[in-house]
Parts: structure tokens; sequence; C-alpha cells
């Protein structure tokens, strides 16, 4: 039987937030899998990145594990990667889901060779049109388009490459550590949940320094949500317009982030707008 195996691997669930997860897994059961849920959901004590690391190992080494869906966001996701083995994951055919903090362990399993898909599934509970249009079933199939992502450009008209990023805070985090991804030639996925115009543009900046918009074939950026609860969504393309080459283009789609509509994108895999 095919499985899915539920975890988080960011900041610990709340214990009122289980009775989600079971519905999450009922939800998923619908669709003909076998659902495990990792043990340490709620786990708060030391040496909980280690237990983390062992538990989604096996899940990737197990063959009748088809899907992993992480379900966290926060902080802590780069202290399972920390103590994640990637060489002994790197040929299972599991695919990884996850967003915001997960940017680290997703990046790096792209940059690995595994299935690395920037998903929240858990929007599935929230959105119930995911489910009802099909799309959850096409995201389960692997039918993932960039038709879906609605993408409009700000300057240029296209561009093409290997999709790497995600969060930018969270991106950040790998700076200088073996799991940086190479972006020559490949696509920079930007975006971003908390964050006022100067905490963005200063994150913004640190790419600049890294020379990252002078090695990449184009940017895309998701939905920033603070900025847009602001009504200051504009500051990031503005900013980008002024610090980035002339002609590197810039889309933008509002189906990544952290909005309960976002739709999938998997990372690591060449694809063009």
């Amino acid at each position: 039987m095919t499985k899915a195996a539920i975890v988080g691997c960011s900041n610990p669930l709340k214990e009122g937030y289980l009775p989600t997860v079971d519905k999450l897994a009922d939800l998923l059961s619908g669709y003909g899998l076998e659902v495990e849920v990792s043990r340490y959901l709620t786990d708060t004590a030391p040496g909980l990145g280690k237990r983390r690391a062992k538990e989604l190992t096996s899940f990737f080494n197990d063959p009748e594990v088809k899907h992993i869906f992480d379900i966290s966001g926060g902080d802590l996701a780069n202290t399972v990667l920390g103590n994640l083995d990637l060489a002994q994951i790197k040929d299972s055919q599991a695919t990884f889901y996850g967003y915001s903090d997960l940017t680290t362990i997703l990046t790096a399993l792209a940059k690995n060779g595994n299935k690395a898909v920037n998903f929240q599934v858990r929007n599935c509970l929230d959105n119930p049109d995911l489910v009802e249009s099909g799309y959850l079933q096409k995201v389960l199939d692997g039918q993932i388009s960039t038709a879906d992502l609605d993408v409009t450009f700000v300057r240029g008209t296209g561009m093409h490459g290997p999709v790497y990023g995600g969060n930018l805070r969270c991106l950040l985090k790998l700076a200088g550590t073996k799991n940086w991804p190479d972006l020559n030639g490949a696509i920079l996925l930007l975006e971003g949940l908390h964050g006022k115009p100067e905490l963005i543009t200063s994150l913004l900046e640190q790419c600049r320094e890294m020379r990252l918009f002078d090695q990449v074939n184009g940017i895309l950026l998701g939905t920033f949500s603070e900025l847009e609860n602001m009504g200051q969504e504009n500051v990031v393309v503005d900013y980008l317009k002024e610090v980035t080459p002339e002609d590197l283009p810039i889309a933008k789609t509002p189906f990544v982030g952290h909005k309960t509509n976002a739709h999938a994108i998997r990372l690591g895999k060449p694809v063009e707008f």
C-alpha cells in the first residue's frame, strides 16, 4: 500500500492542534494512502533535532512512503537538517512537501536530487477548493504545473532554469553552509510572512551583497504577507529594480507564500516562465 507521512521539522505543534492533524490524516486516507504520523509533532525535549532527523530518514528509506508532508513552521527546521545524512536518502523516491521555515530542508533536498515541493498540505483543510477542484489530486499524482501559478512579469518577458529558494529569511539561514545551492542559471524564488519594509529590505540587501542577483536567470516573487497587510507590497519590487541588473527578469505569483490558496512548485527542477 502507498504510504504518506505527516511530520513536523520546525517548531513543535501545540497539543490542541492534534485534532487537526487527525483531520488531515483522514483527508489523505481518502486518497487511498496509509498515513503515518510523526511521534515528535509536539515534542520539546532536548535532542529533538536528532530524533526528528532519524525518523525522517526512516520515512525516506521506506519504499512504501511516497509522500512526506511537513505541517510545521517557525524556526527549528535547520536543527533537523543539521542532523540529516543526505547521502542516506539520496535514492529515495519519496516527495517532501513543506513551506516557510522548511525552505532550509526543501533546498537541501532539491540540491541532493530528491523531490522537494513548496506546498503546505494543511491548507487543504482551510481552503476546501484545493480538494474540490481536484488540485490536491494533481499534486499527489505529480502533475505540478507552473501554469497554476498565474505568473506575471514586472520586468522582462521570460525566464528559465531550476527553481531554488522559498522563504527569504529562512533561505538565508543556509548561507555559508554546505547546503547552499548553486544558483548560477537558476530562478530565485522569494516570499515572506513576517517582515516590515526595513527587515525585508535588509534581507534583500544581503542577497545583493552575496551577489545572488548576478548569478540567477530571474527572480520569482511570491507573497509577502506583512507587507501586503501594511499596503507596502511594492517595497520588494521597487528595491529589486534598484539593485539588480537591468536585464534580470522579475516576475510575481499570488500562489506561492502563506495564503491558504497557495499552489505547489517543485524545487531544483528546470522550468520556464
